[in-house]
Formats: C-alpha cells, sequence, structure tokens
C-alpha cells in the first residue's frame, strides 16, 4: 500500500514538475515576443517611423480605407522588402507626400507597378476607397504588411478605452501588486516569528 502512495506522489510530482516547466517555457516565451514588439515600437516612436528593427515595423491603422481586411485600431506588423520583390496584391505601408497625407504613414493595397524614367513607380488604392492613390516612389515605401497582430489590436483597444483599460488593466495590477506585498510581509512575519 505504502508503494502504491509513494508511486502516485512521485507521479504527481513529475506531472506539476512538467506542469511548472511548461508555464516557464511560456513565460519567457511571451516575455521574449514582448520586448520585441516593444524594442519595435519604441525605435519606431523614436525615428518618427524612419529606421526598424531587423526590417520590422509595427504600424496601427487609423482610418477605415483597408475594412474589411484592417479595422480602425488594429496594429500589424510590416517587413522591409526588395523593391523587385514587391508584387500587385501586397499590402504596402508607405509615407504620404502629397496634400494632407503628407508625412503620415499609409496602408493601402498594391494595384499596379508601372516603369518611369528607369525606376518603378506603385500605384495603391485603399480596399475601402474608389480612387487610387497618387504614385509611390520606392524611397516612400516602408514595407509590406505580414499580419495583423490580434494580441496587440486587442491590447491597444483596451489601453484607448478608459473604462476598459481600467478594469482590465489598472484594477488588476493593483490587486496583483497588493497581493505580492501582502504575501511577502506575511513570510517575513512567519520568518521572523520562528526565529
Amino acid at each position: 500500500m505504502s508503494d502504491k502512495m509513494n508511486k502516485n506522489t512521485d507521479e504527481n510530482n513529475k506531472n506539476v514538475g512538467l506542469f511548472k516547466f511548461i508555464i516557464n517555457v511560456l513565460k519567457i516565451f511571451i516575455t521574449i515576443v514582448l520586448l520585441f514588439f516593444a524594442l519595435v515600437v519604441i525605435i519606431q516612436r523614436v525615428t518618427n517611423n524612419k529606421n526598424s528593427f531587423l526590417g520590422f515595423r509595427i504600424f496601427r491603422v487609423e482610418t477605415g480605407s483597408m475594412i474589411p481586411k484592417y479595422s480602425v485600431g488594429d496594429v500589424i506588423l510590416a517587413k522591409e522588402k526588395d523593391i523587385d520583390k514587391i508584387k500587385v496584391g501586397d499590402d504596402l505601408v508607405y509615407e504620404g507626400n502629397y496634400g494632407s497625407v503628407d508625412g503620415k504613414i499609409i496602408t493601402h493595397r498594391l494595384i499596379r507597378i508601372e516603369e518611369e524614367n528607369g525606376e518603378k513607380v506603385f500605384y495603391t488604392k485603399g480596399i475601402a476607397n474608389s480612387s487610387e492613390d497618387p504614385a509611390v516612389s520606392s524611397s516612400q515605401i516602408r514595407g509590406v504588411v505580414i499580419r495583423k497582430v490580434f494580441l496587440l489590436s486587442l491590447l491597444f483597444s483596451l489601453l484607448y478605452d478608459t473604462f476598459a483599460s481600467y478594469f482590465i488593466i489598472v484594477i488588476p495590477i493593483t490587486l496583483y501588486v497588493s497581493f505580492c506585498l501582502v504575501h511577502k510581509a506575511l513570510r517575513k512575519s512567519r520568518k521572523e516569528r520562528d526565529e
């Protein structure tokens, strides 16, 4: 009977150890991913979207010109791409240089590529727009959209919503910090009592 209980205890300890290992690996992975995205965002903010991190850039969609593919508030990940490898159908991220979009970042679908004076010229259009944009030169292009980052899109939407950020972010963090402080105080108190 005692051997059976020891086997069950050993098996439970192995399961708990495996579970803790998996949780630790997930924590490390999530931390690395978040640090990567944080570095990309910081580099972009400091350089006003002029520089990338390992060729990657993160942008937040500000208008509805790409609905239904990207909604207002979505966060997209773009990667720099060789101009010769960009093809019709790619979603380009580029810096506008005309009228009200001068200096602003735009994400629109590439509808055609032409060659003018020996250089490639790109024509884009928002999916929801009725007319195409003026020509885009290769120097304006910041990258090609790789994907929408669902988790960051959700996080940003929560951060921009006062009610949601208060109840989903501020209160849980406050409770967690309070719990940690109380737990630490209780451990210190027990240690002092035991001595």
